[in-house]
């Protein structure tokens, strides 16, 4: 079950943004906007979120850095400054004939979160083993999946995490990447998939029209973003199983068979038994 939302704010300066899984935004009115973190998220999850968004704004990377923390009675926040724009999603859903443009410069700007150092970041591969211990799979299939994640290799890169369109802001001086509460240390390859995986497969419509674009939207990202990465298809190809796995754990999205479709078909690359659906 759901926690429960944060108290509506009482002072009468917020207004209210936006929400999701995690928080709600609101604008304080003075250039900074709250971000009200729900009962549900550990204060080790806020705590990165700041120190990360800092890290990121230090090596140059276009985000809006955590100016602090204010913890109140309407529940533990963080304050940002304002950022003025849509998401990405919300311009292309009013631009989808410049979508190609559009998944080029998230591509490109995924490549620089690629070249960034991590600095003193938890382990992406001690993210995803934890995830798959504590998913639903079947014992035998984690214990080879462990075995398997423990024999590819590391790197000291900065990973988003969740690098999906609601999570990039289209503002006056370009693209800036919000939410790095899911950051980690690790190979770039891996969070290439995670971002394949959110297209595809993350929660939003699933109609088939949207479908068919999801996953031409998914493909053209890999394809734009591999021209100028430091890795192959093959590197994401030999991350793709244990990355999907690990998503298992707490995975809400829609798509379900073809989830389970497209995470068997990785499995099966690295001789790791099929889930049954």
């Amino acid at each position: 079950m759901e926690s429960p939302a944060p108290a509506k704010p009482t002072t009468p300066d917020l207004r209210f943004i936006a929400q999701g899984a995690s928080a709600m935004l609101y604008d304080r009115g003075d250039g900074h906007v709250l971000k009200i973190f729900r009962n549900s998220v550990s204060d080790e999850m806020i705590a990165r979120e700041v120190a990360v968004s800092v890290h990121a704004n230090t090596v140059g990377l276009p985000t809006a850095p955590a100016l602090g923390r204010h913890d109140g009675e309407e529940g533990r926040a963080i304050v940002y400054p304002y950022l003025e724009g849509p998401t990405l999603m919300a311009w292309l859903r009013r631009h989808p004939v410049r979508a190609g443009w559009a998944l080029e410069q998230m591509a490109d700007l995924h490549r620089r979160i690629s070249e960034a150092p991590a600095g003193q970041l938890r382990s992406l591969k001690q993210v995803l083993e934890t995830d798959i211990s504590y998913g639903p799979a079947p014992m035998a299939i984690k214990q080879s999946a462990i075995a398997y994640l423990r024999t590819l290799p590391d790197a000291p890169i900065l990973t988003h995490g969740d690098f999906h369109l609601g999570n990039i802001m289209m503002t006056d001086a370009g693209l800036k990447v919000i939410d790095w509460s899911k950051a980690a240390a690790g190979h770039p390859a891996a969070d290439a998939v995670r971002s394949e995986m959110l297209m595809r497969f993350g929660e939003g419509p699933d109609d088939a029209i949207t479908n068919l674009w999801r996953d031409w939207a998914a493909r053209h990202l890999a394809r734009c973003y591999l021209t100028s990465s430091t890795f192959s298809a093959s590197d994401m190809s030999m991350w793709r199983p244990v990355v999907a796995l690990a998503w298992l754990r707490a995975r809400q999205a829609g798509r379900a068979k073809s989830f389970h479709r497209y995470l068997n078909k990785a499995m099966a690359q690295v001789n790791i038994s099929p889930i049954l659906i």
